[in-house]
């Protein structure tokens, strides 16, 4: 029997209200700043030039020389990827920049690789010392390779990641410009990764690219970054945190950024692709972050948007299914046609914000997975911290120093 009274309207409104409100409250709709494409900024001013003078062609072309980088690259056992990507950082369209491979003394595999490509005048290797203890051999790798640069910017890159374009380098260095102190690059699995994999990547890569374009960025989940040299060697590296075995990128940005000063490339040519990791290393690298987090500055803030954007869609979630079931049970009908429109208005306004974000980013995800991986978030979550929880912490630390 369908029956309107002001108990039913008050409840109706506020299903559809609180659909459309919650469906707002959203990464996606917050969606980062997407960079220029490089090679279409290289046409427009190229296309710019041909209608000026002699004398301001000369001006601009001094405004678009890039600095020289120097590459940091710590291949440790990872010797079939050194042997796959290290080419496509060799072959870089870019004018002046070295690449550096700091590895352990004695791995053999991967020495054997880089004497293949001794001949390249680009190319310099340097050696982590056999009696290194007790810290972390990544960041004692890139510190290795900071100490050995001669170049001001430099670029820590992982070498299982390979450059999308030999453009790469040109659209990360563009925006190497006085007052910017840190470079991000966007990194994106290869198209062998578990769907979830990739949309939890994004989801929270969307967070962390916000907060570097609106204010001081906090951490960052990819794997390309370039900052200064001077300033890494001044504030004396990652002192503070050289016991923790991971987190190399995420102590680099919480030290050292500031407050606007920070870019994100995210161009198609900016973006690096890694190569689908295993499972156990994806679990790890979870279970690292949960460790590392607790050690950076700025955590609870950038946790609290994620628990709103949770709670949001789960209040919407289990207000809708409470005022369906409560409808049937009293056979109030209204309130059943309010909670199925609610819930047809969250599903389209929620998929349809999502694939278009995705889309943006080049994530082919099928838009029937938005909104059940939206809601499995919260949930891997708790899965991780309880394998944390059981975790030895030793695990975490190369030991105290």
């Amino acid at each position: 029997m369908f029956i309107i009274d002001t108990y039913t309207i008050i409840v109706s409104a506020m299903l559809l209200l609180v659909a459309l409100l919650t469906s707002f409250i959203n990464p996606f709709f917050r969606r980062p700043k997407l960079s220029e494409p490089y090679c279409k900024e290289v046409a427009e001013e190229a296309l710019t030039e041909e209608t000026e003078t002699t004398e301001q062609r000369e001006v601009v072309v001094e405004e678009k020389q890039y600095p020289p980088v120097s590459i940091i690259l710590t291949p440790n056992d990872d010797a079939l990827a050194l042997s796959k990507n290290l080419n496509k950082y060799l072959n870089q369209d870019y004018p002046n920049y070295e690449i550096i491979v700091v590895v352990p003394k004695g791995d053999a595999e991967t020495e054997d690789i880089l004497k293949t490509h001794a001949g390249n005048s680009r190319l310099y290797t340097t050696f982590i010392p056999s009696t290194s203890k007790y810290m972390s051999r990544k960041k004692l790798a890139i510190t290795l390779g900071a100490k050995a640069a001669k170049y001001e910017w430099l670029l820590v890159c992982d070498i299982f990641c390979a450059p999308l374009s030999s453009h790469w380098l040109s659209a990360l260095a563009r925006n190497c410009k006085e007052n910017v102190n840190l470079v991000a690059g966007y990194t994106n699995y290869d198209d062998e990764a578990p769907d979830f994999w990739r949309f939890e990547r994004f989801y929270i890569s969307c967070y962390l690219m916000r907060e570097a374009q609106k204010g001081t960025a906090y951490a960052w989940n990819s794997n390309a970054l370039l900052f200064k040299r001077s300033e890494f060697l001044a504030a004396e590296g990652f002192r503070g945190n050289l016991k923790y075995v991971r987190g190399e990128f995420d102590f680099i940005v919480n030290k050292y950024a500031q407050k606007g000063a920070t870019v994100v490339e995210n161009s198609t040519d900016g973006t690096l692709i890694e190569e689908t990791p295993t499972y156990k290393h994806w679990i790890n690298k979870h279970l690292f972050y949960i460790e590392t987090r607790q050690h950076l500055k700025r955590s609870r803030a950038h946790r609290l948007w994620f628990y709103i954007d949770q709670l949001a869609i789960h209040i919407n979630y289990l207000f809708i299914i409470a005022a369906l079931v409560y409808s049937i049970i009293t056979a109030k009908w209204i309130i059943s046609i309010a909670a199925a429109l609610a819930f047809v208005a969250t599903f389209i306004l929620r998929i349809s914000i999502g694939k278009k974000t995705l889309s943006l980013f080049n994530e082919d995800i099928p838009s029937w997975k938005i909104i059940p991986y939206e809601l499995r978030l919260i949930w891997q979550n708790l899965g991780y911290k309880i394998k944390y929880w059981r975790a030895n912490k030793y695990d975490f630390i190369s030991h105290k120093l």
